[in-house]
């Protein structure tokens, strides 16, 4: 086959990956199974500690060869560009950079090609059926204003029950988001992508493909939240100029079996950390009036983990709440 010719027009796809080689593999194999949609692939590794890189790299070089691409990202940085026949390309961050610094190094690579039209921002922990992307493109397709549109997410040890209908919905007063369609049985999944689109606040970040268009003019996703609240803060910077969209037959399971690090389930003191500093943090740039309320309900939250006796995690919600004295960090700028 002619890849240079392949390559025409095609989506890139941008997963990152932090210690979970094996799962990254079993998602590639997804995208690249027989009859998928045609699309190149940028891996960012937040500099793993286990063999990520160097598993991945052979599984690149023993599939695609001369195709397959090795960088840095000083690479990316110093202005590298893909040759137009390399459908894949391994990028090492060379740090921890967490969640949107780690997936915007590859996403400046792919707007270095100026034949890329659309980037899927997805989870290195889920599978797609074969036209998973391709259902997301033509919605976008169909609709110019679309900046950003989310899939059909299921769980992936209950692939017939619902995570979310593309995104979810969320709350000035307490800080909090639901997503669309959460629990549902996948079989009532509503054809009807409008509804859950008059619902949504965000896309859901496991699977967010995005425009070209939506990147030039709003930029990149903000960094200095780490982990937790980047799409939300995405999907808002993008109001007034895009739509949020959905698409129904794009199917996406996903390994995380619920939303890491809420009150509810307790987390790791580290991921309450960054959920409760973020939400905060989004909530004084974008709502400000509401900033006490979500305070109120942010500690009523760690009341609950006191009540548990988690106490590791109520001292690391009360250090994120306290963050909000910090000044946060300006907007990217675009690419």
């Amino acid at each position: 086959m002619n890849w240079e010719r392949a390559l025409l027009d095609v989506p890139v796809v941008v997963l990152l990956n932090w210690n979970g080689w094996r799962d990254t593999l079993e998602c590639l194999d997804s995208l690249f199974a027989e009859g998928a949609t045609p699309c190149r692939v940028l891996v960012c590794d937040n500099a793993s500690r286990d063999e990520s890189v160097p598993r991945i790299r052979t599984w690149a070089e023993q599939r695609f060869g001369t195709r397959f691409a090795n960088l840095t990202r000083a690479d990316v940085d110093g202005g590298a560009r893909l040759e137009d026949s390399q459908q894949f390309a391994l990028i090492e961050n060379g740090g921890n950079l967490g969640f949107a610094a780690g997936n915007n190094v590859g996403i400046k690579l792919a707007l270095r090609d100026p034949r890329c039209r659309y980037v899927w921002v997805l989870n290195n922990d889920t599978v797609v059926l074969p036209d998973a992307l391709g259902q997301a493109v033509e919605r976008m397709q169909a609709d110019p204003s679309v900046g950003l549109c989310g899939s059909t997410l299921v769980y992936f040890d209950e692939p017939d029950k619902v995570q979310a209908l593309g995104g979810a919905s969320y709350s000035r007063w307490s800080g909090r988001s639901r997503h669309v369609g959460a629990f549902m049985p996948r079989s009532e999944v509503p054809q009807d992508s409008a509804a859950c689109e008059a619902r949504f606040s965000y896309v859901v970040g496991a699977a967010m493909l995005v425009s070209r268009a939506f990147l030039e003019q709003v930029g990149l996703m903000r960094e200095d939240y780490f982990l937790y609240y980047e799409e939300i803060d995405w999907a808002t910077r993008g109001g007034g100029r895009f739509r949020l969209g959905y698409a129904p037959g794009s199917v996406v399971l996903h390994k995380e079996g619920a939303s890491i690090g809420t009150a509810a389930s307790g987390g790791s003191p580290l991921s309450l950390y960054f959920l409760y500093r973020n939400r905060l943090r989004f909530s004084w740039r974008f709502h400000r009036p509401f900033v006490a309320s979500v305070v109120y309900f942010s500690l009523l939250d760690v009341a609950r983990l006191a009540v548990r006796r988690r106490w590791p995690q109520v001292g690391a919600a009360l250090r994120g709440i306290l963050q909000l004295s910090r000044p946060p960090a300006p907007a990217p700028a675009r690419p």
